[in-house]
């Protein structure tokens, strides 16, 4: 049976296919941040939640926001996998979700929205909690801070079990456009199958270069990323590519 490459193959790999690349990959994420940053600001920052209203609104805004995204991580899956396959890649490749299934591209997000709206609600509660209590020294309920961090922390985790669990879904609606959203969802949970803790392993690699990027004002940090990126498309390759000869896609 066919094995999934190693991580320093999967990284020498992507490497290796960036080569002549970076300005594009990096031009492209820098764009995306800066959009991504216009549009939470603009949309979700203009909401101050004060009450129950407002922070249900905000939440909604938050996970509105987050479904229209995934047009651009469908863009971005797109212009990573060109490269990856040795095709050609330009940063308006940021912008193919918009004309390719964007329906699918926002259905694909849903999981992800919901688990970290869900991530985000018990923070915003512990920064209440925190707050109101910082106001009337000794009041802080250590019982009340525990239990809301446990909650937080199962739910990070179950967040980052989601996102593994997903995390090929938008690499899949390129290669097969014709399925449906959630058939694209059934079939990236079934290729992670065993297979979330070596993606796990090679997303942890890069924490090291992560900390250099931030520490030196960000400058080589959308760098890592390009480099991230490309070596998740990688793994794709490798998973469809391993799945094909032991079972089919």
């Amino acid at each position: 049976m066919k094995k999934l490459k190693s991580t320093k193959t999967l990284k020498a790999i992507a490497r290796e296919r960036l080569l002549g690349h970076y300005g594009t990959t990096i031009s492209a994420l820098i764009l995306y941040r800066f959009i991504s940053f216009l549009i939470v600001n603009i949309i979700v920052g203009a909401i101050i939640p004060n009450n129950l209203i407002t922070y249900l609104i905000y939440f909604g805004a938050t996970i509105l926001v987050n479904l229209f995204f995934g047009v651009f991580e469908s863009g971005i899956a797109y212009l990573f996998m060109n490269i990856v396959y040795g095709q050609s890649a330009s940063v308006g490749d940021l912008f193919h979700g918009f004309q390719n299934h964007p329906d699918k591209a926002i259905i694909l997000q849903i999981p992800i929205a919901v688990m970290d709206t869900l991530t985000m609600i018990p923070i915003q509660v512990l920064s209440v909690i925190l707050a109101t209590n910082a106001k009337i020294p000794g009041n802080i309920n250590p019982q009340i801070t525990f239990t809301v961090v446990g909650i937080i922390a199962v739910l990070v985790i179950l967040n980052i079990y989601v996102r593994l669990m997903f995390s090929q879904s938008y690499y899949i609606l390129q290669d097969f456009p014709e399925k449906s959203a959630t058939s694209i969802l059934k079939t990236s949970a079934r290729l992670m199958k065993g297979n979330k803790g070596k993606l796990f392993l090679l997303y942890l690699s890069f924490i090291p270069m992560g900390l250099i990027g931030m520490l030196a004002c960000f400058i080589p940090f959308f760098w890592v990323t390009a480099y991230l990126v490309t070596s998740d498309a990688a793994f794709y390759q490798d998973l469809v590519s391993v799945s094909a000869d032991n079972s089919g896609i």
